[in-house]
């Protein structure tokens, strides 16, 4: 048997995952949910309490897929950015529609 210890880095690295995945995931399915409430209320597609139960249902798939693709991707420092960019993109988002409605 020639198994190898984990180095740090691998340790470091598995950690930065899992609180990306972690914090990243929740960051991510709070603003995605919160942009959909929006985007039903702003439409007139839905009152406010339907719009928010209605955008809170995919979120337990978003937070599980998000948190899955974490530790799917090679990179950490990829993980890291699309989060950031996703963030980032849903914020706007989430900006635009409180001005607009």
């Amino acid at each position: 048997m020639n198994a190898k210890a984990p180095t740090s880095r691998y340790r470091w690295g598995v950690l930065c995952r899992v609180l990306l995945a972690g914090a990243g995931g929740y960051a991510i399915t709070a603003l995605a949910c919160t942009v959909l409430a929006h985007g039903l209320v702003a439409l007139g597609v839905m009152e406010r309490a339907p719009a928010v139960l209605f955008s809170t249902l995919p979120s337990f798939a978003l937070y599980t897929v998000v948190a899955l693709w974490a530790f799917h991707v090679r990179s950490v420092r990829r993980v890291a950015a699309l989060l950031a960019v996703s963030t980032a993109l849903l914020g706007a988002a989430l900006l635009a529609l409180k001005e607009w409605g």
